[in-house]
């Protein structure tokens, strides 16, 4: 599968550092093989899929025909800044 990075999911990316980045990068990597592997969310999450790197969210969507759609890469303690963002 194709992992695709929303302009807002790079800008996530761009922020964080090592040794988080490299755990992130490699999950990004382990979703092509594993897409499934994210929780589904709910809500207005409805769609989308999440896991958890450390203490950072990557949220995301599987769309056809073979591509992941990376939404944001948070820091959890930033969720209401993506919960709000995702509902605007």
């Amino acid at each position: 599968m194709k992992v695709v990075l929303l302009p807002q999911a790079q800008e996530d990316l761009d922020s964080v550092f090592e040794p988080l980045l490299s755990r992130i990068v490699r999950r990004l990597e382990i979703l092509r093989e594993f897409p499934d592997l994210g929780a589904p969310m709910a809500g207005p999450f409805s769609g989308h899929r999440s896991t958890v790197v450390g203490m950072f969210r990557i949220v995301y969507r599987l769309l056809p025909p073979d591509m992941i759609e990376v939404a944001y890469i948070r820091n959890c303690r930033r969720q209401g800044t993506a919960r709000a963002e995702m509902t605007a």
